[in-house]
């Protein structure tokens, strides 16, 4: 109920319940005190009924006249109970009985016409609420249109904007299906350069390149697996028809070039090793006792087309050497059991740890070889070829690659002092590869170190190398 609204109806109230009591307190009694009791009584019961209306305890206009009814009922009985009992010493009882006759016609009377005026009252505000209802619907239905058509508005641009997004996606997708495409190509020739690449260098370690010589009009010679730096010249001096004197450190690998070179020319490999006391027998036969003649590696070689090595040859007697003079100039030699000339394509590598000079500090044992000998060979000279080192050594050790770097590295370190220095003391490629060897065979890098390479070295040496002076350790580059 609207605020204005309770306050008509609680004047009305009011207004109703004070006439009807004063009009009952008149007709029973005027006295001052039923005046004053009447007044009291009204306004206290007008109150609660405007309150009762106030607190919406009531909520319709049937309700509110009842109750109105009820409430001046009430009031005139407890006025009329309370006049009367003031009044009952100087009022007979049948003018009490008039009153109270006339006091209930005049009661019933004021309820009738609160009863209309209330009923008038909460028809005129039935009205204006359905009016305002009314009003407020038609606000509603026209608010619930244009919404609706703001909704159907948003509703078709969302349409309109979902359409344009799928759109914008297909096309997203597609170019980023293309850039997919184009990446996984991308990433493709990307992995196979990467993994022609990782091929290349693998290969590049552990799979030796091919060297090709071509000599004159000849064809070209082709040597695979590992080889020195220096082969190339190996193998054109001998194609030119010319022995070739190697000379270098010990193990530089001298003598493995020579079998390279036999296989290379597709020759069979000879060797035989000299010394101060090699005898002659040893390289142009003899007869024993039964008088059945003997042949040597370097007969088959020189009459049969092979490749015939002579190592250490300046460890050999001046005289041996002396007579292979004649089958190195002339191409002929007198062997045990007579004359025979050299095939057209016998060849001969000697090897040799110095220039014909004799023994120095490292090479003690050696001879000074004669010139007329050293007259009749190409000499190249044969150095440590450290890439050579390596490759051979992790080919010996290749499950511990990391341990054999580090002997290798260690190596070097000991080489590089040792020459820098001027000690008599050796350090070869041989030295790394033996060490290599025993890694892969389980020994530790120490190990390795101290058994191959720095073993049997004396205290002023070790000193010098910067190695640990009681020998327990490899050096620097061990462990």
């Amino acid at each position: 109920m609207r605020k204005s609204t309770r306050t008509e109806v609680r004047q009305i109230a009011e207004a109703m319940a004070s006439e009807t009591v004063m009009r009952c307190a008149d007709a029973l009694a005027r006295s001052p005190y039923a005046e004053r009791t009447m007044e009291t009584t009204s306004r206290r019961v007008a109150a609660e009924v405007a309150r009762t209306i106030a607190d919406e305890r009531v909520a319709h206009a049937d309700e509110i006249v009842r109750a109105a009814a009820a409430a001046a009922k009430g009031t005139a009985t407890e006025t009329a109970r309370q006049v009367a009992e003031e009044t009952s010493a100087s009022l007979a009882a049948e003018a009490a009985a008039r009153t109270l006759k006339e006091s209930r016609e005049a009661v019933a009377e004021a309820l009738g016409e609160s009863r209309e005026a209330v009923r008038e009252t909460l028809g005129t505000e039935r009205r204006k609420v359905e009016e305002e209802l009314a009003r407020t619907r038609a606000e509603l239905e026209q608010a619930q249109g244009q919404l609706t058509a703001v909704l159907a508005r948003d509703r078709a641009e969302l349409e309109q904007a979902q359409g344009q997004l799928t759109e914008a996606l297909g096309g997203t997708r597609r170019e980023l299906a293309e850039a997919r495409e184009e990446v996984v190509l991308s990433a493709g020739r990307f992995a196979r350069d990467e993994a022609v690449r990782m091929v290349a260098e693998t290969v590049a370690e552990q799979v030796p390149p091919v060297v090709e010589v071509r000599v004159a009009e000849a064809d070209p010679v082709r040597v695979g697996g590992h080889s020195h730096v220096v082969l190339p010249d190996v193998l054109l001096a001998l194609g030119a028809g010319c022995h070739v004197l190697l000379v270098g450190p010990a193990g530089t690998g001298k003598s493995m070039m020579a079998r390279q070179t036999a296989e290379a020319f597709g020759q069979e490999f000879h060797a035989l090793s000299l010394g101060p006391t090699t005898p002659m027998s040893k390289i142009f036969g003899y007869y024993d006792a039964h008088g059945q003649y003997h042949g040597t590696p370097f007969r088959s070689a020189f009459e049969h087309s092979g490749l015939m090595l002579l190592d250490e040859l300046d460890s050999g007697h001046p005289g041996l050497l002396a007579e292979l003079n004649q089958a190195l100039s002339i191409r002929s030699c007198a062997f045990a059991d007579g004359m025979v000339a050299a095939h057209p394509e016998f060849r001969l590598i000697a090897t040799a740890n110095t220039y014909g000079t004799g023994g120095d500090r490292q090479y003690v044992g050696r001879q000074a070889l004669d010139a007329a000998t050293l007259d009749r060979f190409v000499v190249i000279d044969v150095p440590v070829d450290e890439d050579l080192e390596e490759r051979i050594a992790l080919a010996h050790a290749p499950s511990r690659p990391e341990d054999t770097l580090r002997v290798i590295e260690e190596v070097r370190r000991l080489r590089a002092t040792a020459a820098e220095k001027r000690l008599p003391v050796m350090f070869s490629p041989r030295a790394g590869i033996d060490a290599a060897k025993l890694l892969q065979a389980g020994a530790s890098v120490e190990q390795a170190i101290r058994w191959r390479v720095v073993r049997g070295m004396s205290a002023a040496h070790r000193s010098a190398l910067g190695l640990a002076a009681d020998g327990g350790d490899g050096g620097e580059g061990a462990e």
